[in-house]
Parts: C-alpha cells; structure tokens; sequence
C-alpha cells in the first residue's frame, strides 16, 4: 500500500497557493484521491468483474472545475451543517443566529465554508500493529478551523477528517471537532457515485438496498415539513433492493417535486451502524456504505444545470447518486430528531465506511 502526492490541476490560477493532492492505493486495485481544497475525494477508482480499474464518482479534471461549480459539492466534505436550515436562522441557548441565505430564505450546507477552505494535511503511510497478518492501512488527515462566528455560527471550531485506506478494501471517513461556544456541527461527505466506471452509463439501471422504512416529507423548498411518512407502496421503499429509476417513473408528489427523482432524507430506526448497498449488474462492481450517522440523504442528480463537462463526459441527469451519511436536515427545528448541538468540552466523532466488492 501507498500514498503518493501531486500538485492538483489549476490551470486558470484560481487557488493563491497549490493545491496538493493524495493518492491512496492499496494491494487489490483500490485507489482514493482527495485534495487539500475542500478535502475534495477527487477521484475513487476499482476493477470490473473482468479486471478493468476505472473510476466509479462524479469529478472534475483540475481544479476550475470544483470552483466553478462548487454549488455541486462534488466529493467535498460539507460543514459545520449539511443540507438546509430553515430561515437561515436557529436559537441555541436562549439567542438567535443568523446564516447567509445561500439557497433562497434558507441556508446550504454552511455556505461552503468546508468544502471551499484550504486544510493542513498529515500522511500515515504506516503498517496496522493491531493486525496479526500484516495488513496495512494509509490515511491523510486534514485539519481546519473555523473561526467562531464564522457564516454566523457560535464558538471556534476545530475540525479534522481523516480518510482512510485498507487492504479489506474499505475506506473510512472518521469526523473529529471540538468547540469553544455550543454550536451546530454535522458534517458529510458529497461524493457522488456511479459504478458502471467512467461514466459509462447513468444510475439508472443500478440497485440500492436500504434497511430504512421511513423518510421525511419536504416543502417545495427542500425543507422538511416534520413530517416523517412511511416507505411503505412507495417509490421510497429500497428494502428489498430497487433500481433508482423507480424515483423517474414515479408519480409521488415527493418524487415528482424534487424533479422526479430523490433528494430526500432516510431515518434509520436506531443508533448504531447502518448500511445501504449500491451494485450495477453490468460491471459487477458493489459499494456497501456504513455508518454510525442517523439518517442519509440520497440525491440523484435529478435535474442538474446543462453544460457542465466532467471528466469522462458531460454532466447528464441521473449521472450519479450522492448517499449523504449524516443527522436530520434543519435538526435544530425539529424536537423528535436527535439533537445536532455540539457542546463546548464534547467531542464530535462520526464514521462512514466505504467497502468496496465484486457481486
């Protein structure tokens, strides 16, 4: 196993500083690169059932890319909150905060703040001693803070992610912040997915099993209404392993309103970790997301803006699957979902793992 570095495309100068970009490989064909900017996963790529490695996310080839189009969030890492709050605005302890409005009335995925900033980075290229066959693991860990008040939000906050590589064939996002001041935090990761490699083909036609039996209702603009609804005789219900295209072809309003398609939280039914599976029959390839998250929110490229080129073609509807791991959207307006506060002198830790297999 490996990490090997780069300076990261930036043809138009647009970053005052390089960009440096980190590799990791591993002994099956595994690779993930991310960068410094935004700790942008940059590309993941893994063999077909006939040996061919390609790569199976959503990515641009140099940095304009990623800039141009950061509304995107294309593999970058989202904070201090993923997804919507309503008003762009939340009371924590007994006073109001205010967020840019970066998405109508509301606020997006802390305004960018993460997945615009510039982290430190730190390589372990080093052998697992807890495995008694030699195994190994590589990682980069990036570091950030974001100065209190920042987009509006209380306290300072140190932040760290760390991605992680193993000859399991997993990957591991691990989350670490600490605060000054009670705050919001809850980040995730927006890769988006497509396992035909090289955009060969859409989402389609590929399978997600999801062992979750509710999601929650949106208003018109992507807020949750408080509503929880059962999966149950809906286009909503993957349970027992659905193609995605059952989101195009039906004709729930839910579906239909987010350009019939999904951008929708999932609520799984307890703490602990959970799990959701994504295979395309034609490559082989399978990806098993798990978490420790409470919920996921699925969007699939739905009605995406025209134009856009990525590499290995242009940006198509239903060109891949963002599988979002992390709390309830706009949690801090909502008393039944678990709280999204992290505490001056608490530790936010998270986990998602990416496992990587052939069906």
């Amino acid at each position: 196993m490996r990490v090997t570095t780069r300076t990261f495309p930036d043809p138009q100068g647009l970053c005052p500083v390089p960009v440096t970009e980190y590799t990791m490989q591993n002994d099956q064909g595994i690779s993930v690169s991310c960068i410094n900017y935004g700790c942008i996963i940059t590309d993941v790529r893994m063999p077909d059932r006939n040996g061919a490695v390609e790569s199976i996310v959503l990515r641009f080839p140099d940095l304009t890319g990623y800039i141009a189009h950061g509304s995107l969030y294309l593999g970058a890492m989202v904070g201090r909150t993923a997804g919507r709050i309503d008003d762009a605005s939340f009371e924590l302890d007994g006073a109001m905060y205010h967020l840019p409005k970066n998405d109508g009335t509301n606020s997006l995925h802390g305004n960018g703040e993460f997945s615009t900033a510039l982290w430190e980075a730190e390589v372990f290229d080093l052998p697992d001693p807890t495995v008694c066959d030699h195994r190994q693991k590589v990682s980069v860990t990036f570091f950030y803070t974001s100065p209190a008040g920042s987009n509006g939000y209380p306290g300072e906050v140190h932040a760290e992610v760390t991605y992680l590589l193993n000859n399991n064939n997993e990957f591991h996002i691990l989350y670490r912040a600490t605060t000054t001041e009670d705050t919001l935090f809850d980040p995730t990761n927006h890769t988006y997915f497509n396992l035909s490699g090289d955009l060969k083909q859409d989402i389609l036609s590929q399978v997600l099993i999801a062992d979750v039996d509710r999601f929650v209702e949106l208003r018109d603009d992507l807020i949750p209404t408080g509503t929880i609804l059962p999966v149950d005789g809906t286009a909503f219900d993957f349970r027992l392993g659905e193609p995605f295209s059952q989101g195009r072809v039906s004709d729930h309003p839910q579906n239909v309103m987010v350009g019939h398609g999904y951008d929708h939280p999932f609520l799984f039914r307890e703490a602990g970790n959970h799990s959701l599976r994504m295979t395309d029959a034609a490559s082989g390839r399978a990806l098993t997301l798990t978490t420790d998250a409470p919920a996921f929110v699925m969007y699939t490229c739905n009605e995406p803006e025209e134009g856009i080129e990525l590499a290995g073609g242009p940006l198509v509807p239903f060109a891949g699957a963002a599988l979002e791991a992390q709390g309830w959207p706009d949690a801090v307006h909502l008393p039944e979902a678990p709280s999204p506060v992290l505490k001056q002198g608490e530790t936010f830790r998270r986990e998602t793992v990416w496992s990587f297999a052939l069906v």
